[in-house]
């Protein structure tokens, strides 16, 4: 099947010749300050029907046209801080965090990292030679490891752009999770095609891609049955979006996990489990024994996404939600159901955003993969993934609430609280094995006090709560950045 993407990128450049160019990125999850203004634009701006991360500089810029005149201040900041975005090549950010923490629990979307990394520095920049190439390099080092996270070359035109590298992807509305793909996992060399300019008056955009995940050391045969063997499987994934009307834009997500090890997949047979996956995806046993172990292509999860951007009284607001599918053996599905609410101006200096995600057992395990949808132990998806026992998928719900408040000119602070409960809907009994701690609620506190400098900004972090394990944790930073 890989074999043909050239001939299928081709086909896409040459019958769009005349388009214009390529775009970069902004940051995802590490520069929360520009994020928090990009945010709020998207709300009160004018065509402003993206769904999928990371933002590409192109399309915000032009949204910030939009504004100039009805949210002079916040097109003042926005122009200021993505000034550098508008050249040929710059060093976009870095910033340095020294941190003390008492345990090796995940942060949340923050690509593995721990409580107790207590060194991180992050830096990106890019270079556009011409419209049509050019190359993104960021990351973040700690003690422990070296994290790309938008590292790439990037090419093609404004209708279809190639990236080849460390290309992250968020495929939600939501802000503090993503059931299918987030920043939770680091990310892994990929392929991915997507537009820079929205396609016709419904603001059609894609993005696909497709990589190849590690070493999973028990997949399914998909020659002898009941036998395991280790392998790399491949990972694909698309998000289609459009707005039908100003205001509202829907999306589709869908992810599937296929191969490795010597399970081969053909393109007819990628191509059926992933567009109808009711036929040779989601088969029970007897459909295995009739066909053999390889008749199963993979794991797959979806979703479907809604934003609807308005203004109440004044008050503008997006109100957001999807519904997510996590396949099973035998057909069975396991849904996920979420809903969030942004006011980016409750007041002048207060926004507010509200989620609330809950899901059946099962997500993020299959039984043809031991590690499941994961990276280095980190679930692809929601962060409350890893907030379980090993070898247990329990139903779960979480929320959270995020206040951010402006006190003056140049001093804010950001809060964030979380809560995580395990063990719902127990009665289908199709989670796995108990871990021998029993399950408690969760709560996490994270906020962030930050000062702008004249060159630049410094901040105080404090991340505490309860683990679902009634284990407590913090996490103490001061950073700096520019």
């Amino acid at each position: 099947m890989l074999k043909k993407l050239p001939v299928l990128i081709g086909l896409m450049f040459s019958s769009q010749v005349l388009a214009n160019g390529v775009s970069a990125y902004l940051p995802l999850k590490q520069n929360p300050q520009l994020e928090h203004l990009v945010e709020k634009l998207l709300v009160v701006g004018d065509n402003a029907h993206m769904m999928s991360k990371p933002y590409k500089t192109s399309e915000v810029l032009r949204v910030l046209k939009s504004i100039e005149h009805s949210y002079p201040s916040l097109y003042q900041k926005l122009f200021n801080e993505l000034a550098l975005y508008k050249q040929s090549d710059a060093v976009t950010y870095a910033k340095a965090t020294l941190a003390y923490g008492n345990e090796s629990k995940s942060i949340p979307n923050q690509r593995g990292q721990k409580v107790d990394t207590y060194l991180k520095l992050e830096a990106g920049g890019f270079a556009n030679f011409g419209n049509h190439f050019g190359v993104s390099v960021a990351g973040i080092a700690n003690e422990d490891n070296l994290l790309p996270t938008q590292s790439f070359v990037y090419f093609g035109n404004e209708y279809a752009q190639v990236d080849i590298g460390y290309r992250e992807h968020w495929y939600s509305p939501f802000n503090d999770s993503a059931m299918i793909l987030s920043t939770n996992a680091k990310i892994l060399p990929s392929i991915s095609i997507s537009n820079v300019k929205p396609i016709t008056d419904f603001d059609i955009r894609y993005d696909l891609f497709y990589m190849k995940m590690k070493t999973d050391p028990a997949i399914n045969s998909g020659k002898d049955l009941g036998k395991k063997v280790p392998g790399k499987p491949n990972l694909a994934a698309a998000h289609l979006s459009f707005s039908p009307f100003s205001g509202l834009t829907l999306g589709v997500n869908r992810l599937l996990q296929f191969g490795g090890g010597d399970r081969s997949v053909s393109l007819k047979g990628f191509t059926e489990a992933f567009f109808l996956p009711g036929g040779n995806d989601n088969v029970n046993a007897e459909e295995i024994q009739k066909y053999g172990p390889n008749y199963e292509v993979g794991d797959q999860l979806a979703s479907l996404s809604f934003d609807y951007k308005a203004a109440w009284f004044d008050m503008p607001f997006s109100f957001y939600g999807d519904i997510g599918a996590e396949d099973t053996q035998g057909g069975r599905r396991n849904n996920a159901y979420n809903f969030g609410l942004y006011l980016p101006y409750l007041s002048e200096n207060h926004s507010l955003r509200l989620e609330n995600n809950r899901w059946q057992e099962g997500w993020y395990y299959n039984h043809l993969y031991s590690l499941g949808n994961s990276i280095d132990g980190q679930v692809l998806g929601h962060w409350a993934g890893n907030e379980r026992g090993l070898n247990h998928q329990p139903a779960a719900e979480s929320q959270s609430i995020n206040w951010v408040w402006k006190y003056s000119a140049t001093r804010s602070i950001d809060t964030t609280i979380r809560r995580i409960e395990n063990g719902l809907d127990q009665i289908r009994n199709n989670a796995g094995i108990l871990p021998e701690t029993p399950y408690t609620i969760g709560f996490e506190l994270e906020t962030r006090y930050t000062q702008q400098l004249q060159d630049g900004y410094w901040g105080l972090e404090l991340y505490t709560g309860k683990t679902v394990f009634d284990d407590n944790f913090f996490r103490l930073s001061a950073f700096y950045g520019w």
